[in-house]
């Protein structure tokens, strides 16, 4: 019984330390300045000619609407979209046999399912995000949220056939020559991001590499400011409440268990 009330604790434990994300994130986003495309181009220009191009650097919030680079759009691989940025996940999913003891101490084998991703790839391409002012080019990394998710489809696996490659769309993936045996399939998922969305960018912005550009922006979401904030707070508030209970049921649990 203490070993759950261990469990629970590091379950209190980890909310706490999601609170302090979200708390973080939370500051970040109320103590940044928003800037338009202008404001922003005029700092630059001013940090120019002051210390000379490559050397400005400004946190700041940007909200506008996504654009593509001047290299153009892109298709996502699975379903194709026009889009200036998109990711893909497959996931594979197989039976594996594990030996457990039962509740008499006798050992079985039992048959679960489990999955393992396979891919999970993220466009690197730059794209625009223009106000009325003007555009900045803003390198997404890992940071965007609130995308459509245009792909959920699950592929069953045809044991008889000898797959090389999964193919879908224009994406490919090379299989091992020996494949673990048990597949049941493969999930696709896609999600992307298309032209003329709002988008609200949280970031630094510099001049390092030649343009104006939001090298790797800490947030950027198809949500604005004030919906993100108040999902930040709901989101808290739950975590502090699912931290106590926890908290509270592991040292019961502990108590009880070691007075046993």
């Amino acid at each position: 019984m203490w070993i759950a009330g261990l469990i629970l604790l590091g379950v209190a434990g980890f909310c706490g330390f999601l609170v302090h994300k979200a708390r973080r994130r939370q500051h970040r986003m109320i103590t940044t300045e928003t800037f338009t495309a202008q404001e922003l181009r005029t700092l630059q220009a001013a940090a120019a000619e002051a210390a000379g191009p490559g050397v400005f650097r400004q946190s700041c919030e940007l909200a506008g609407i996504a654009q593509p680079s001047p290299s153009g759009a892109m298709k996502s691989e699975i379903s194709a979209t026009e889009c200036v940025w998109h990711k893909h996940v497959v996931t594979r999913k197989f039976w594996e046999t594990e030996r457990k003891r039962d509740s008499n101490g006798n050992y079985r084998n039992r048959r679960v399912e489990k999955k393992e991703q396979v891919a999970d790839q993220e466009s690197e391409q730059p794209f625009l995000v223009t106000d009325e002012t003007g555009s900045v080019l803003v390198h997404p990394g890992r940071a965007v949220e609130g995308v459509e998710k245009t792909v959920d489809r699950f592929e069953p696996h045809d044991e008889e056939e000898e797959r090389t490659e999964l193919s879908i769309g224009s994406f490919s993936l090379s299989l091992p020559k020996t494949q673990r045996e048990g597949t049941i399939g493969y999930q696709y998922e896609e999600w992307v991001l298309e032209p003329g969305r709002k988008l609200y960018v949280l970031g630094e912005v510099s001049d390092a590499s030649g343009e104006l550009a939001i090298e790797a922006p800490t947030l950027v979401s198809t949500k604005d400011e004030e919906t993100l904030l108040q999902e930040t707070r709901s989101k808290q508030r739950l975590l502090l409440i699912g931290a106590a209970v926890a908290a509270v049921a592991g040292c019961v649990l502990i108590v009880v268990g070691v007075v046993r």
